[in-house]
């Protein structure tokens, strides 16, 4: 099984699941700084088959970490699809990514409700993708909210807000930069590095600066 050295600031390679682990030539593949054998792959691909629908092709990084609280079928990784970052899945929330996507180094996505990624779209490295705020607004629920975290006995709910996030068709989402809960980003749309952005993107748009201004693709020469 040899690796698809797919990114020029990529940490190691990609894999496939072999047809065949028995028949294996490299027993020892090197991602980064650290070792996987082929038991250690082994064990990757397992997690991920029984936490994900996966379909032919994926392929997935040494360092790619999947948690699905809900059911397997609410986190969807279509064909082809790169993954070399981090996946999280909330009880009663869904991600379902295309194919022939891109999700680089330390790029993270939290869903609590839904995170929708189309086919073609390129997710560089350190990108958040975040369908909610991940702690309350207020900063009682924080305080309650922290504390269940720790494991200490908290009282009542714990509100965080959501709202679904979809991402269009070959889009582009420069490194560092965040998507945050209720946006919708048009397809073949580009956010350049370092943006955030808090609200809708049109198709065939380049969003720019940290106050997400927005530029028409279409209009430039």
């Amino acid at each position: 099984m040899r690796p698809h050295w797919d990114h020029a600031f990529a940490s190691g390679g990609v894999y496939q699941e072999p047809d065949n682990w028995s028949k294996l030539l490299d027993p020892v593949f090197r991602v980064g700084e650290r070792l996987y054998g082929q038991y250690s792959m082994r064990r990757i691909w397992a997690a991920w088959k029984k936490a994900a629908l996966l379909e032919p092709g994926v392929r997935l990084g040494g360092n790619a970490r999947l948690i699905n609280k809900h059911t397997r079928d609410a986190a969807r990784i279509g064909e082809n699809t790169v993954c070399r970052g981090i996946i999280r899945v909330e009880r009663g929330a869904r991600v379902d990514i295309g194919k022939e996507v891109y999700l680089g180094d330390e790029a993270i996505i939290s869903a609590m409700e839904s995170v929708t990624i189309g086919r073609g779209t390129l997710i560089a490295h350190g990108v958040q993708i975040f369908d909610n705020t991940s702690h309350p607004i207020d900063w009682r629920g924080r305080e309650r909210h922290f504390k269940r975290i720790l494991g200490q006995p908290v009282d009542g709910s714990i509100e965080i807000p959501t709202a679904p996030v979809s991402i269009g068709e070959h889009c582009w989402l420069g490194f560092g930069s965040a998507v945050l809960k209720g946006v919708t980003i048009g397809d073949r749309s580009i956010v350049a590095a370092g943006c955030v952005v808090t609200k809708d993107v049109p198709p065939d748009t380049l969003v720019v600066s940290s106050m997400a201004t927005f530029i028409d693709l279409n209009k430039q020469g």
